[in-house]
C-alpha cells in the first residue's frame, strides 16, 4: 500500500468502556505501526497522544459538549 491513501487506526485491546482499554499502538490499514504524535502528560491528570497540524473542516469540529 505505500505511496495510497490510508486510514491510521489508533488499536486498543477493548472496546471504550469505563474500565477501558488499553492502547496498543497507531498504525496503517495494511498493519505498519506509525509515529504520528507523542505522549503528553495534561494538567488534568489525563494522557494525550497529542497529533499536531491535522486540518480540521469546520463541518468536522464539534464542542465537547455535544458529545453524549
Amino acid at each position: 500500500m505505500d505511496g495510497s491513501l490510508q486510514a491510521i487506526n489508533i488499536v486498543f485491546d477493548g472496546p471504550p468502556t469505563h474500565d477501558g482499554g488499553r492502547f496498543v499502538e497507531v498504525e496503517t490499514d495494511d498493519g505498519r505501526s506509525v509515529r504520528v504524535g507523542h505522549w503528553s502528560e495534561r494538567p488534568d491528570g489525563y494522557w494525550a497522544l497529542r497529533i499536531d497540524d491535522v486540518r480540521i473542516s469546520s463541518a468536522e469540529a464539534t464542542d465537547r459538549t455535544d458529545r453524549a
